[in-house]
This record gives C-alpha cells, structure tokens and sequence, in this order.
C-alpha cells in the first residue's frame, strides 16, 4: 500500500511539473507563456478584455473581470458563455429577447504581441447551435471592438438584417490570422482562415470527432516568407507569401480567445445547452533566437 502511494504521488508530482513548466522545443526559443497553474481572474500581467457588443452583429455581451465569464480554476483557464439577464448587459435596441447572453472576450492586445515565431493553444471546444469560439491574431493597431447593439432576429434566431460594423468589417492593411473557428451548426469542424489586404482569403478546414470531450493543440509557425498550421502537430496549411495577393504579416500581433453566439452565419443558442465553456490548457509562443515584441 505504502509503495502504491508512494507511486500515485510521484505520478502526480511529475504531471504537475509538467504543467507548470513550458518544455523548451529544439530551435525555439520560449518567450510567453501562461499554464493557467493558479486560480482567479487571468493573469492581469498578461491577459485584458474587451466589453460589451462588439462585432459581426453578435448576440453576447463581453463581460470584464467577471469570474462567471473568465476564471482559471488552478489547471485551466475557463471562457464561459452563459444565458443570463442582468439588466446592466442587455442592449438597447429591438428585440432584446434574443440578447441575454454574457461571455468572454480575453487578449494580449495591451501586453504583448509578437512578429513570427511558433504559437501554441491547448484547449477543449464548446458545442451545440450558435457557438462560435475562436483562437485568433490581429495588430495593435486595428482594434477588435466597435460597441452596438446586436441587430433584430428572425423566428430562426438568424440576423434580419444589418452589415457588418466597424474594422471587420472589410480587409484591413493589418491583416488578421485565425488560428481556429469552429461553428455550432457545422460539429465538429474547426478552421484556419488568413484575411490578408486584397481579398484574398486561405483557408482549411478539418474534422475530429473527440474536439468538444478533448484537449487539441492549435499552432502556427509564422515566418517571414510562410505561415504552417498545425492539428495536432499535423501540418494541414501552408501558406507563402505573395505579394500580388497580399501580405499583411510583418508586423507585430496580439492573440484574443473568445466564444461569441449568433452573428451573421449562425442562429441562436440553444439555451438549454448553456452554458458552454472554451476550455484552455496552455498558452505558449516560441522564437527563434528573439525576444517578445513587448
């Protein structure tokens, strides 16, 4: 029994060094990470927020430092989307029954960003109709957020009308790179797109049966005249340089982890599936033989 203990504890022991310490990769140099190995609000030393109704006509409201939406709870950092009512979070616009949903919007954009390197994002998916999570880049420069009330619904939960508001609107010379999105209505399917400045937009997509019960690894290797992604460290993208197609990428960017809900391709959630949770492991970003950005 003794020598049995004994086992469980080193098994423990180890596996919680290894959490709480980011391995070193062969040619990389570690220069940020977070392994969420504390409880409370994220890190304020690495993590902001947006607020409120900001984009593409969404049906959730972005809470700050509100331990229901974002919190880490000792081994992960918890995004929750939640149905709820509190009268400080609803929009000011027709329809508000279709607006009573609070979540998380967390980012770098005012501590750190990065020009190449190898970005990694461990983490476990939300499920079900109107979901929409997504591990993403955008400059420091182009902000995320433009504040508004979501747009009337239809009886399917669908936007009525409305275009899209703001920055996101169109191509921005800053670019934007999705590292994962992932859909509701299209399960157990996540994609990587590259917004670049002339219309042009790469993309793939990929399936996994177990992305809402596992934990997958998102990365990106991002170099001067490349980006490769990886499932899994399974390279499904490559994506070089053009110039005539537009290259937005020699430039600092700040990561963001969200779960929206509703927006222009997907209905509402089904409430009686909330709330749902974007579950995440670690954060980690490597270079090769440079320093962070910031």
């Amino acid at each position: 029994m003794l020598k049995m203990s004994m086992a469980v504890f080193v098994s423990f022991f180890l596996m919680s060094l290894a959490h709480a310490q980011a391995p070193e990769l062969p040619g990389w140099k570690l220069v940020w990470s977070d392994e969420f190995n504390y409880t409370g609000h994220p890190d304020p030393a690495k993590w902001g927020y947006e607020e409120g109704y900001v984009r593409h006509n969404e049906l959730q409201y972005y809470t700050v430092n509100r331990l229901e939406n974002a919190r880490v709870d000792g081994q992960h950092l918890l995004i929750e989307l939640r149905k709820e009512t509190p009268e400080s979070f609803l929009a000011t616009s027709i329809n508000d029954e279709y607006h009573r949903y609070t979540a998380a919007s967390v980012n770098t954009r005012n501590t750190a960003s990065w020009t190449y390197g190898r970005f990694e994002v461990m983490a476990k998916m939300p499920q079900g109709k109107g979901t929409w999570p997504a591990i993403w880049f955008l400059s420091p420069l182009r902000s995320p957020s433009v504040p508004g009330p979501p747009q009337p619904r239809g009886p399917d939960g669908r936007e009525v009308q409305g275009p899209l508001r703001g920055p996101n609107a169109g191509e921005s010379s800053q670019g934007e790179i999705d590292l994962m999105e992932a859909w509701g209505s299209r399960p157990n399917r996540t994609a990587v797109h590259i917004h670049g400045t002339k219309g042009r937009t790469p993309s793939k997509s990929a399936e996994m049966e177990d992305m809402y019960d596992t934990f997958h690894l998102y990365a990106m290797e991002w170099y001067p005249d490349h980006m490769d992604f990886f499932l899994d460290q399974e390279k499904i993208l490559t994506y070089t340089k053009d110039p005539e197609a537009g290259w937005s990428f020699d430039h600092p960017m700040y990561l963001i982890m969200n779960i929206a809900c509703g927006g222009p391709d997907e209905p509402a959630p089904d409430d009686s599936k909330l709330p749902q949770f974007m579950t995440v492991d670690y954060v980690r970003v490597y270079q090769k033989g440079v320093t962070s950005a910031r």
